[in-house]
């Protein structure tokens, strides 16, 4: 119940509209009602020839002539049904309208909650399996809102409408009717948790075919060059026989809830005729009456049916609920505290107290103490493994210490504002992410009102501006799903150049050339070598000939800083350091020869 609480708080912002959707809803209520008692007089004009009149309500309130019920009554009936017409439009649209703006908010707020989250979710949680939530589950939750709520209130105010005709036209006759209705409250329950447990495997399996798709497309080439093609095939064929065994179920659960229904529903009208045919046999029910009462009996059964098919509706739907909520309910990127100051640069130093990190159980950083100054470009090295790429992504604060703290001129981190301290930092990576958009918005990614010539001046400090001008649509070519059209040198100039754009006192450069040619490497180090000017930088570097330059190599090793100096002052000690150069230097020579 609190589940669906939670969905229809989306509907607040619509409220006049839900308001006159009700409206609508009660007109139609009304109509059914109208039409069913209008059967009696019909009759009457067919088979009737008393004089007299004919009461329109069972409470005598007021009577029709006979002599007009001919005119009267089928005008009455199709004014009825064009203004039943019309509410069921009105209805219609404005609870749709609902609906769909509340999907869309729904669906608003949980990809903005996604992209606060932590780093550590999304190595636990596959892009398919969010994509599949944000999809097909948002989706599926219409059914359990708005579409559950119009035909909930819409048939339940018919029912209650139709069962007061009915019980005002003979009590007793409605008894007989009735019955039945209480034996099919739990047969209509225990079809509902078994279809909000077949719809919820049945979400779970969807999101992992959604997963393996998006790995298997993503990775093509990979599949393709070890002929893997029909071992992915097979990974999904188990995934979508799995899905289409829970859709079958919930296929089974809405079949067997139909003729359940009917059947009940033919128990208590084979009751009802039994009991009228007796009471017309002792002259206490007259036969027209009857016939209004069984029409309205009969229209009767529509809406309960309906009700029926919104049980399962639901049902079906909280398993999508539950897997929208169990994201939302994640908690976010840390709060920042009150009062959180704003970060400006970096005017003498960036500090690590005793800073240690774990993931869950699992320790990877403990007790590291470092000094950078302003301007000081610092070198990690260490083995596959040891924490560095984890080191550097404490200062943006991608994960929070679990141990000491990170000052950037005095002042903690967790104490700034987070994007203030993120606009503060730059990153080239090794796994360079472009979006599927033109170079000009990928370089300009952060700040899109940039002017053109300051793009352009990126371009050319990233030593990438030869080559997009070459290419036939210049800036505005557009790069393809993960830049794909591009090569892996060309990506790192464009993110390099992101980088030069944003103009950030801080960077960090995690592995951004060990993945290149050697001649991409040379094209893409001069842009480096111009987005290092003047700036704190953290270089994670694979190739230790890459980092004789910096003013001072760290060496990490076992979680914590094994050494610290300069290239020739480590190779000195032979320490760590000198053994991963020695190793390095060795493999090249045995490389060449």
């Amino acid at each position: 119940m609190g589940i669906y609480l939670r969905l229809l708080k989306y509907t607040r912002p619509y409220l006049p509209r839900l308001t006159v959707a009700s409206v609508f809803m009660v007109i139609f209520a009304s109509t059914n009602g109208a039409l069913a008692y209008l059967i009696g007089p019909a009759i009457s004009i067919l088979f009737s020839g008393k004089a007299g009149g004919i009461k329109l309500m069972p409470f005598d309130l007021f009577t029709i002539p006979h002599d007009i019920l001919p005119v009267a009554v089928p005008i009455a009936i199709i004014v009825i049904a064009v203004i039943k017409g019309l509410s069921s439009y009105g209805n219609t649209y404005h609870m749709g309208y609902v609906g769909q703006r509340m999907i869309a908010d729904l669906r608003r707020d949980l990809y903005a909650h996604i992209l606060k989250l932590p780093l550590n979710y999304f190595t636990s949680n596959s892009t398919g399996n969010l994509t599949a939530r944000l999809t097909h589950d948002v989706n599926m939750l219409q059914k359990t809102t708005i579409d559950a709520l119009t035909d909930l209130l819409k048939q339940s105010l018919s029912v209650a409408v139709l069962i007061g005709i009915i019980v005002s036209m003979d009590w007793r006759l409605a008894l007989a009717a009735f019955f039945i209705f209480p034996l099919a409250v739990y047969p209509a329950i225990k079809l509902g948790r078994t279809m909000k447990k077949a719809s919820r495997k049945g979400q779970v399996t969807l999101g992992s075919m959604s997963a393996l798709l998006h790995e298997a497309i993503s990775g093509v080439r990979i599949v393709k060059a070890f002929s893997m093609e029909g071992y992915e095939s097979r990974r999904l064929e188990k995934e979508n026989d799995r899905f289409t065994k829970y859709s079958i179920k919930t296929i089974k659960v809405r079949g067997l809830s139909t003729p359940l229904m009917e059947t009940l529903g033919a128990v208590g009208f084979a009751v009802t005729i039994w009991y009228a045919a007796y009471r017309i046999q002792n002259g206490t029910l007259a036969a027209e009456a009857f016939v209004s009462f069984f029409a309205a009996v009969v229209m009767l059964y529509q809406p309960v049916k309906a009700l029926n098919g919104v049980h399962l509706n639901v049902q079906q739907g909280m398993a999508s609920a539950v897997r929208v909520f169990e994201v939302m309910d994640t908690p976010t990127e840390p709060f920042e505290k009150k009062g959180a100051v704003m970060a400006h640069g970096v005017k003498e130093a960036i500090s690590f107290e005793g800073v240690s990190f774990s993931y869950g159980n699992s320790g990877v950083l403990r007790d590291i103490n470092l000094k950078v100054k302003k301007g000081e470009r610092i070198a990690i090295v260490g083995t596959s493994g040891a924490g560095k790429s984890t080191f550097v992504n404490l200062i943006p604060r991608f994960y929070d210490v679990t141990g000491g703290r990170i000052l950037i001129d005095g002042a903690d981190v967790r104490d700034m504002a987070l994007d203030s301290l993120r606009a503060q930092i730059a990153i080239v990576s090794q796994e360079v992410i472009l979006f599927n958009d033109t170079i000009r918005n990928n370089i300009a990614y952060g700040d899109p009102t940039r002017a053109g010539d300051d793009i352009r001046e990126a371009a050319v400090a990233a030593n990438a501006h030869d080559f997009i001008s070459r290419l036939p649509l210049g800036y505005d070519t557009v790069t393809g799903e993960l830049g794909m059209k591009l090569s892996g040198g060309e990506r790192q100039r464009i993110s390099i150049a992101r980088a030069i754009l944003k103009n950030a006192p801080i960077l960090i450069m995690d592995e951004a050339t060990s993945s290149l040619d050697t001649e991409s490497e040379h094209e893409v180090q001069k842009g480096l070598n111009n987005l290092l000017k003047g700036r704190t930088a953290f270089v994670i570097a694979h190739r230790l000939s890459t980092v004789k330059n910096a003013d001072r190599i760290v060496v990490i090793a076992g979680g914590t800083i094994a050494e610290t100096g300069s290239h020739d002052d480590l190779i000195r000690k032979s320490g760590e350091y000198s053994r991963l150069y020695t190793m390095q230097f060795q493999g090249i020579k045995e490389g060449i020869a």
